[in-house]
């Protein structure tokens, strides 16, 4: 990503570092993104971050909830923390002005609101500043969603990433720079070797238009944008692309429940598909389960509670 402001050679400098430290890169890059925008157009002068332009920058917009602003927060916070230790004399959000995130509950689709959703994905039109969109948005969530990826991993595939003849994706670095491999379903696979087709020559699997790969922010943009469309959004809770995970996750458990499989037993293979660090991240899907199905057959939940305790939610 090419960053223009004067604050360019520092945002350059701090995400090096949080990538050397095990962070994801795409975590922190629309946030940056922003803050580079921002410095461009109303401190164009500004090489080090005073008071006055982080003030600016951390006003809540009509748009964002609490914790989008939080992060963003957390963001511009850990900016100036990284200029003072190169030298510079900037400012740092105190962090009064983070204060906690409000708890956060994973939107879970019903099958009906699946269907909807995915077909207004397939009525994508082109668009004149996202050219491609209309072949991407298909392929791109119906990746994230049957292979239980994080937003930034399918944005990062190469072409050479992607085997279209076995159906395997090289996931490489993500979050603790861990590398997996995840296979497709035939069916993905297939839609997958018909996308790259269309597309032609290429370095990103996913390639935005400047030749990088699609920006976070812009698939964020994207879902968004399907999701009004698509009639669904009633005012109140509104999924992310990062539900599509969840939703991943939680189905493939259901499935296991409805066909008696040992749950427990099972456990390790999913934390390792979906590039776990630990199997507590994966444990928590199971209290997204609606009640009516806890009771299933499918697992002994005597045995499940003496070997995993209530587990506490931390975006994986």
């Amino acid at each position: 990503m090419i960053y223009q402001s004067g604050l360019a050679k520092d945002i350059h400098g701090f995400l090096e570092l949080k990538e050397s430290l095990g962070y994801c890169k795409s975590s922190y890059e629309s946030y940056l993104s922003s803050i580079d925008i921002f410095c461009s157009q109303k401190y164009p002068e500004l090489t080090v971050m005073s008071k006055d332009f982080v003030m600016d920058w951390i006003q809540k917009r009509s748009d964002e909830s609490v914790n989008t602003q939080k992060r963003r927060n957390c963001v511009i916070r850990e900016l100036g923390k990284y200029q003072n230790a190169i030298g510079r004399n900037a400012y740092i959000l105190p962090s009064e002005y983070i204060g906690k995130y409000l708890k956060f509950c994973p939107y879970l689709f019903s099958d009906k609101e699946l269907s909807i959703l995915f077909s207004t994905f397939d009525e994508t039109g082109p668009h004149f500043e996202s050219p491609g969109r209309e072949y991407i948005i298909p392929v791109l969530f119906r990746m994230m969603y049957c292979c239980g990826l994080r937003p930034g991993e399918p944005l990062m595939l190469t072409c050479s990433d992607v085997d279209i003849a076995s159906g395997a994706l090289m996931i490489r670095e993500s979050k603790a720079h861990k590398d997996r491999v995840v296979v497709m379903s035939e069916e993905l696979r297939i839609l997958c070797r018909k996308y790259n087709d269309l597309m032609g020559p290429r370095e990103f699997f996913f390639q935005h238009f400047d030749g990088g790969p699609c920006p976070v922010h812009w698939m964020r943009k994207q879902f968004k944008i399907c999701w009004r469309k698509s009639g669904l959004d009633n005012g109140q809770q509104r999924p992310r692309p990062y539900d599509l995970r969840h939703n991943f996750a939680t189905r493939v458990l259901l499935r296991w429940m409805n066909e008696g499989t040992d749950i427990v037993t099972m456990i390790p293979y999913l934390s390792e598909y979906m590039g776990h660090g630990d199997f507590s991240a994966t444990m928590y899907y199971i209290h997204l389960i609606p009640e009516n199905l806890i009771k299933n057959a499918g697992i002994d939940w005597e045995r499940f509670t003496r070997i995993f305790p209530e587990i506490s939610y931390e975006e994986d």
